[in-house]
């Protein structure tokens, strides 16, 4: 699936497998087949917390910081 058939409904329409396994070969890395479970669930769950981000309101005045400084 491709980011471009994202939806509203983006955690159910997403193959969260593939993605993991089209990244993991994009980065050249391996993932053990014990963890691999493991890692679709937690990119299935940072991606229901992701969408609540971005849903987050701002108001129309908020300025984008050109630096990042903790």
């Amino acid at each position: 699936m491709s980011l471009s058939s994202m939806g509203d409904n983006q955690s159910s329409q997403w193959d969260y497998a593939a993605y993991v396994e089209q990244t993991a070969q994009l980065l050249g890395i391996e993932i053990p087949e014990a963890y691999q479970q493991g890692v679709v669930e937690n990119m299935a769950q940072l991606s229901a917390i992701a969408q609540q981000v971005m849903e987050f309101p701002l108001p129309p005045n908020t300025e984008i910081a050109p630096v990042f400084k903790p």
